[in-house]
């Protein structure tokens, strides 16, 4: 939230913070792994696949609401959820990116053995994920603001933006 009451939208620090975040955590999960002896699981095709798959359907939206907005054929309601659904975008492919980056980083050094090599190939494919799934987020967050014509906002009649 903004300091004057607004919610406003993600700031780059808020995103850097949660790469750094999803990075401390998939960090502590692979100590806990060579803790145990054990190897963390392979990265299924089937996550990267999803998160292009939504990220490809947040973009479409979010190329097609501001139309709707400008036609007065969104509910407030839905401008919310709008809002709501592009911030956890950004906010869980940053999340995402950042934790699987550590966990690429971990098994390229042993790039050469099978196992080891579709880690870090499956691990890079999800980071180019959520990379997406974080843009297409921002994307959809932008497409939310509203630049209001309201003289009565602000002195002078510049008008404001703010998301709707």
């Amino acid at each position: 939230m903004s300091g004057d009451g607004r919610l406003g939208l993600t700031t780059a620090r808020q995103a850097v913070i949660s790469v750094l975040a999803g990075a401390v955590v998939c960090g502590l999960i692979l100590l806990g792994f060579e803790a145990a002896g054990s190897f963390p699981p392979v990265v299924p095709w089937s996550v990267p696949a999803l998160m292009l798959l939504l990220a490809v359907g947040v973009a479409v939206y979010a190329r097609l609401l501001p139309r709707r907005i400008e036609e007065r054929r969104v509910e407030p309601q839905e401008s919310v959820a709008a809002l709501a659904v592009g911030k956890s975008m950004i906010m869980t492919g940053a999340v995402l990116a950042g934790a699987h980056v550590v966990y690429v980083a971990r098994f390229l050094q042993l790039f050469e053995a099978p196992l080891p090599s579709a880690r870090v190939v499956q691990g890079i494919a999800t980071i180019i994920a959520a990379l997406l799934l974080a843009v297409a987020g921002a994307m959809l967050e932008r497409a939310c603001v509203v630049h209001d014509d309201d003289d009565d906002d602000k002195p002078g009649g510049t008008g404001a933006a703010s998301p709707a």
